[in-house]
């Protein structure tokens, strides 16, 4: 496929998915499934081009969603808008909205919580069994320094856990904010789409 054509199709995927979620304020990738447990990471990706002054350069905020593995009958997709054929390999970016100015008042922290009795032991009971671990693995490394058969900390943990079926998640990426991370309306954004996010998941 020559170079041409792959940017039209690039900018014909980009306009079927700007198409879908005209009136949302949040486009999920079409394999992240509702009324699954999602973890949400967002960092700086910032591309600091060489310019004389040093201003000027790119600051953007990306997003990452996480969730386990589910099986299961899947949702049917849902029908995206049809693209006529265009031939259009740049997109306009005239129409760029602009972030919720966030003012920042008093700093009130969390109230303290309060945790069930069942928690606290299940939490004690996970510690203590480390501990143990670790103490079994101390002792087994000193045993025999000279002909040394244990493994290091991580071997040794890999192999007490290796009856644990690891499967791999889903990850995919969210639509990039703009705007550079360190201001507090893009922080104020990021938690405006994590909350959009999660009453769209459910």
């Amino acid at each position: 496929m020559s170079y041409t054509q792959l940017e039209e199709n690039d900018t014909a995927l980009c306009l079927q998915k700007l198409a879908s979620g005209l009136n949302e304020r949040v486009v999920l990738p079409a394999s992240i499934k509702s009324h699954v447990f999602t973890t949400l990471a967002w960092d700086n990706i910032d591309r600091i081009e060489e310019t004389l002054s040093g201003k000027g350069t790119s600051h953007r905020v990306n997003g990452i969603a996480v969730q386990p593995k589910v099986f299961g009958p899947d949702p049917p997709p849902d029908d995206l808008p049809r693209i006529d054929k265009l031939k259009q390999r740049t997109l306009s970016t005239e129409h760029q909205s602009q972030l919720d100015v966030y003012v920042a008042g008093s700093r009130v922290g969390p109230h303290p919580l309060k945790t069930k009795d069942d928690y606290v032991c299940e939490a004690n009971t996970a510690a203590r069994s480390a501990h143990e671990k670790n103490m079994l693995w101390i002792l087994a490394r000193l045993a025999n320094s000279e002909d040394q058969k244990v493994p290091s900390w991580t071997g040794f943990n890999i192999q007490t856990r290796d009856q644990v079926q690891v499967t791999p998640d889903v990850v995919q990426y969210l639509p990039t904010i703009n705007a550079p991370a360190t201001e507090l309306s893009t922080v104020f954004e990021i938690l405006n789409q994590s909350e959009e996010i999660r009453k769209k998941l459910c």
